[in-house]
């Protein structure tokens, strides 16, 4: 009898010890971090410049686009229902005149898209040498 008894205080204990591991394996992974801070939407958005000439390069086809094109610097405007920083560019290519916006959630690029004249009708334009310096070859 003694050794059927201490089998079952055995199995019992190995059965109890893989309960606990268990419980404590649903409290520590895939659930939220208690310490880990919020993303700031509104997160300043210091390497804006570089951004904007890195996206631009990939995406502009036209080397007129990139010669005399001006810049903004970030500011605070309502987006939606929402405040976000955006910077303007406006482009001097073929004779025309493009203005663009890039609109900024958490210090990143969101968009890019052709800015209205609430947006970038009173921007502070300064010379975009970081685009003219990404100048495509040919």
């Amino acid at each position: 009898m003694p050794v059927r008894t201490v089998g079952i205080k055995f199995c019992a204990g190995v059965a109890a010890a893989l309960i606990a591991t268990a419980l404590a394996g649903c409290g520590g992974f895939g659930g939220p971090k208690k310490d880990a801070a919020p993303t700031d939407p509104n997160a300043y958005p210091a390497t804006y410049r570089t951004q904007i000439a890195t996206f631009l390069r990939q995406s502009l086809t036209s080397r007129a686009d990139f010669r005399g094109a001006l810049i903004s610097p970030p500011m605070l405007m309502p987006v939606g229902d929402n405040q976000r920083y955006i910077v303007c560019v406006q482009f001097h290519g073929n004779g025309q005149v493009k203005d663009k916006v890039a609109i900024y959630f958490a210090g990143m690029i969101a968009q890019f898209i052709d800015s209205t004249p609430a947006q970038c009708g009173s921007a502070a334009y300064t010379p975009f040498t970081e685009l003219a310096a990404a100048l495509p070859p040919g």
